[in-house]
């Protein structure tokens, strides 16, 4: 592990896998949760549950450079959620690692995630479709469930959300010294900033702009009809075992009664 991207989501971090891509590297964002579900969100889940709500800690261990290779040990750098909630668990199981703190102005990062992440977890739908999908979108949101109740308490008032994204930054910079860390800001900062902390040429490309809060809506949007039609495939298969049941009865009767 030689990167830790210990910035919160929605703070460029899908740009910035993108560009850790091109120069070489191979991280570990959130997204790739999606590529073996429900394994990722099953094992981030019980890292959530032994780290931060651990029913009996003196039996459970906590999540530590063994556990953590296991689910991430294949890359050698990983940014976004869940992983920036343990950033103190990854700083000590990782402590030559170097640290990336993505970031952006507080109200358009609100913004952000008011209409996307949090969107999402505040859907009811979703908070009853958990209890059917065991595949990904339940497990996606019980993840989710346990990721904002390390950072806000599962409370989505702004006041609650500032204050809380606030004591994230702070704490990770008392954590780390100056030297080992670098603070990157959405729109601002690109390859003039991250290369020469990362001791690599700046490449002769402009540093890539990736998932706006509407692309990631379209997915919440998908994962939604999607579901929905599942509801109606089921109901309408229902239907049709009990139609069938009814015609079967009905013409055993008939048949009953002709013999």
């Amino acid at each position: 592990m030689r990167i830790l991207c210990l910035g919160l989501t929605r703070t460029g971090t899908n740009s910035l896998v993108v560009a850790l891509r091109k120069l070489g590297y191979t991280p570990y964002h959130g997204s790739e949760c999606f590529k073996s579900p429900p394994r990722d969100f099953n094992l981030w889940i019980e890292a959530l549950t032994c780290n931060f709500f651990n029913p009996d800690p003196k039996n459970i261990p906590r999540y530590g450079r063994d556990e953590f290779d296991r689910l991430i040990g294949h890359y050698d750098a990983v940014l976004d959620i869940p992983a920036s909630m343990f950033w103190g668990d990854l700083i000590h199981a990782y402590p030559d690692a170097k640290v990336i703190l993505t970031t952006r102005d507080f109200d358009s990062w609100w913004e952000s995630m008011d209409k996307t992440l949090f969107r999402f977890i505040r859907m009811p739908f979703f908070r009853y479709w958990k209890y059917f999908d065991h595949k990904e979108i339940g497990p996606l949101y019980r993840m989710s469930e346990l990721v904002w109740r390390v950072f806000c308490g599962n409370c989505y008032d702004k006041g609650i959300c500032e204050q809380a994204f606030q004591e994230h930054y702070r704490r990770v910079m008392e954590a780390i010294p100056e030297e080992r860390r670098l603070e990157l800001k959405v729109g601002r900062d690109g390859w003039e900033v991250l290369c020469p902390f990362l001791g690599v040429e700046v490449p002769a490309e402009e540093w890539p702009r990736e998932y706006p809060a509407r692309a990631l809506n379209e997915h919440v949007d998908m994962a939604f009809w999607g579901a929905v039609r599942t509801i109606i495939w089921w109901v309408a298969l229902g239907m049709m075992v009990v139609l069938g049941a009814l015609w079967v009865r009905e013409y055993a009767g008939r048949y009953h009664d002709e013999i």
